[in-house]
């Protein structure tokens, strides 16, 4: 079915409204792809400051952060 043969038994409105619909999806898609990139890099980012600190000598053992000195 052409355009013409919509706009012949549908009238202009809708095949408008039809087009206008899909535009405005094609367009809210498009804008939704960057968006899901810096979703995905702020992710990367909340993962690596939420790493676990390790102190001078390594790995951080029982008494890490508790202040006394051995």
């Amino acid at each position: 079915m052409s355009t013409a043969d919509m706009l012949r038994e549908a009238g202009l409105w809708p095949v408008l409204a039809v087009l206008g619909l899909a535009l405005a999806v094609l367009l809210l898609r498009l804008l939704a792809l960057p968006l899901a990139g810096a979703a995905l890099l702020l992710d990367a980012l909340a993962d690596y400051a939420a790493r676990p600190l390790t102190g001078a000598e390594g790995t951080a053992g029982p008494d890490a952060g508790s202040g006394v000195a051995r």
